[in-house]
């Protein structure tokens, strides 16, 4: 199986893999998948993704809530039971709206001490603005800063149209920046960072093979992106804070 800055249960079906993926509703609005990925596959080698997948309109109060809320659940369980310093990161390009919704969740969080912690928020940006790669500067800042964990928040992509902004991935084996639009960069996983690496990202992006009116090559998103990045951004967010309110105090 390839490396997947996509959503990884797709990568599991193409791979002829489905009957790997563990599938639960949890309402009548949200459907749970568990994916293991084995070693031996690509740069992020075992790991464990978790989809949130809904059928309805995250711009519906309801859903959005009900996301949030379910992530946060998700995450409780997965921060390690010592994360006393963590380290969020918003990947993508803060200039271009589809690949900011890491930068613009990553500013909704309160950095700082906390009673407990702290919370740390870094926006790299991308090789192609600040001529650095991204692993080197997380790297850098982790070394540093000495976190407990690494928490990245970033833009995926789908091959499946249906699925644009109707899901929330949470991966434990950490993300390789640019690989959902095949410009994969180092990755950022324990080995690479030195620190465990959890994963966050919605699907924005869905390449033309999804869309059979559309010639192979392209990329397409939801008309309404400039809406979808504020709205999931405020998702992810609340879904971090309730899930570090106890953790960090």
């Amino acid at each position: 199986m390839k490396d997947f800055s996509e959503l990884a249960v797709e990568a599991a079906e193409s791979a002829g893999e489905r009957s790997g993926i563990e599938e639960r509703r949890l309402s009548r609005r949200l459907r749970y998948l568990l994916f293991k990925a084995g070693e031996g596959t690509g740069a992020l080698g075992e790991a464990r993704y978790h989809t949130l997948l809904t059928d309805h309109d995250a711009m519906e109060g309801d859903v959005s809530s009900e996301l949030s809320q379910t992530l946060s659940r998700i995450l409780e369980e997965l921060l390690p039971r010592r994360a006393d310093r963590i380290l969020a990161v918003g990947l993508g390009n803060p200039s271009t709206v589809v690949d900011s919704l890491g930068c613009e969740t990553v500013k909704l969080l309160s950095a700082g001490r906390r009673r407990r912690g702290a919370l740390a928020a870094l926006v790299p940006s991308v090789y192609g603005l600040t001529g650095l790669e991204t692993a080197s500067v997380v790297r850098g800042v982790a070394g540093e800063y000495a976190p407990d964990l690494v928490l990245t928040v970033d833009t995926l992509s789908t091959r499946r149209a249906e699925r644009l902004s109707r899901a929330v991935q949470i991966g434990e084996g950490g993300v390789v920046p640019g690989g959902g639009v095949d410009n994969a960069r180092e990755p950022l996983s324990e080995r690479t960072v030195g620190v465990p690496v959890l994963s966050l990202g919605v699907p924005l992006l869905a390449r033309a093979e999804a869309c059979s009116s559309l010639p192979a090559g392209l990329v397409v998103t939801p008309k309404e992106i400039d809406l979808l990045v504020p709205i999931f951004a405020r998702i992810l967010a609340a879904g971090i804070e309730g899930a570090l309110s106890d953790q960090l105090g």
